[in-house]
């Protein structure tokens, strides 16, 4: 098709993304209603289609819905998160070879930027990656598209509550925008929180329309040059770019909640190492070394006794090796631990993060050249041969103690696009 000028700013995102994953993989699930509950099968956070048309309201505990879930036939699954951040990255992938430019806004949505044709007319280009997506994925898209990142969020909500949309609406092709905007509830709009919504309708303004329109002062004085931004964007204008990159990390965190509480030191520990383990993988798949460690631990929040501890390291050498990062996390878990309190939520953080690329050496507790490519050879078969493999193929001794204090995830669905031994098979 031949190319304009003009640039648009699409908003894409996978409908009910947890559910349509789980139905993707598994054709028994399709068109069927599924439930996706949160850690710890606690919450109900994802819904399909035929789950929504049942009347389940997300945030309902599974414990309060689960007779009627059972009366109704619906499918109740544990959340699959290797399923899932799995499939965003196929979907993103995907979507990176029909666009000029893509930013990564979450596990199931992003922006891209696409240039109009002649004619202006964006249809044939969504309708064809909405098709493309359903065939390569199995899972439904909706798109909105508008000339910054502001209306293309409004107009994804449109595409989806406007049944003749068929998923896809283009805020610039409408002849009466006023119409919809005035359907678009203000504390919908992307960039307004509880408080400021609050605010707004305190000042009369409820919609969409009546915020683009408000007076410029007001907005400039209570929300400042982010609500100017905002408003600017409303009315068209572009203020908020694409991030053609995401800037390196400063920290990795890896935490969770515990099935059973813990009161063991030797739980915390091996709960802490575990989570060590796993953020130094992180750290390697991104180039980054930690130059400080941090490791917490809590009581639940609906619990009697109130527990919270931080234990802290600064290190002299940044480093991504394993071996050095348990050392040091098995000797915090001593400073945060107290036999009194049940123990629900622990997490090891990796802080003031370095690209390896920029590293820069200490004369203290000097390494030798052959010290430190050791050590990398080491982290990266170990990393090569999990990828591989499994996650697990290659672990450290501290991990294989029997874990009475891990997530219950009861319902998990068991199928996989990462573990062949998972993947569904086809008996002729």
């Amino acid at each position: 098709m031949t190319i304009s000028s003009i640039e648009a700013i699409a908003l894409i995102d996978a409908n009910n993304f947890y559910a349509s994953c789980e139905q993707s993989i598994n054709p028994h699930l399709r068109n069927r209603p599924v439930v996706i509950l949160s850690n710890n099968d606690a919450c109900i956070i994802a819904r399909s289609p035929e789950a929504r048309a049942l009347k389940i309201k997300m945030g309902t505990p599974y414990f309060k819905e689960k007779e009627r879930l059972s009366k109704l036939d619906v499918a109740v699954l544990s959340s699959n998160y290797s399923l899932y951040a799995d499939m965003s990255k196929r979907l993103m992938n995907l979507l990176k070879n029909y666009c000029e430019e893509m930013e990564i806004y979450s596990i199931d949505e992003a922006f891209v930027s696409i240039y109009r044709p002649n004619d202006k007319n964006l249809y044939p280009w969504a309708r064809k990656l909405r098709t493309l997506t359903y065939q390569n994925l199995g899972i439904t898209i909706t798109i909105g598209i508008g000339e910054n990142k502001v209306r293309a969020k409004v107009a994804n909500k449109l595409a989806k509550n406007i049944d003749y949309s068929a998923g896809i609406f283009d805020l610039a092709r409408t002849k009466d925008e006023n119409s919809y905007f005035k359907g678009i509830s203000v504390d919908k709009i992307w960039g307004i929180g509880k408080q400021t919504s609050k605010w707004l309708k305190s000042k009369g303004i409820k919609n969409a329309q009546e915020l683009r329109d408000m007076k410029e002062n007001e907005i400039i004085k209570k929300l400042g040059v982010v609500g100017k931004r905002l408003q600017l964007e409303l009315k068209g204008y572009k203020c908020l770019p694409i991030k053609k990159s995401n800037k390196s990390k400063r920290e990795i965190q890896v935490s969770r909640s515990f099935g059973t509480p813990i009161t063991k030191l030797e739980d915390l520990t091996q709960v802490l190492a575990i989570y060590a383990i796993q953020a130094s993988a992180k750290m390697r798949s991104q180039s980054l070394k930690t130059s400080a460690i941090s490791v917490f631990v809590r009581t639940s929040k609906y619990s009697n006794q109130k527990y919270q501890r931080v234990a802290h390291k600064k290190l002299i050498n940044a480093t991504d090796n394993t071996n050095a990062i348990l050392k040091i996390v098995v000797a915090l878990s001593k400073e945060i631990y107290n036999p009194e309190y049940k123990l629900s939520k622990a997490g090891v953080l990796m802080q003031d993060l370095i690209n390896c690329h920029y590293l820069q050496k200490s004369i203290i507790n000097y390494k030798s050249q052959e010290d430190i490519k050791k050590s990398e050879n080491l982290m990266r078969t170990i990393d090569l041969l999990n990828k591989k493999y499994n996650n697990n193929a290659i672990t450290w001794a501290i991990t294989k103690k029997p874990k009475e204090w891990t997530i219950n995830r009861n319902l998990l669905s068991h199928t996989s696009t990462t573990d062949i031994r998972k993947i569904p098979t086809i008996v002729i």
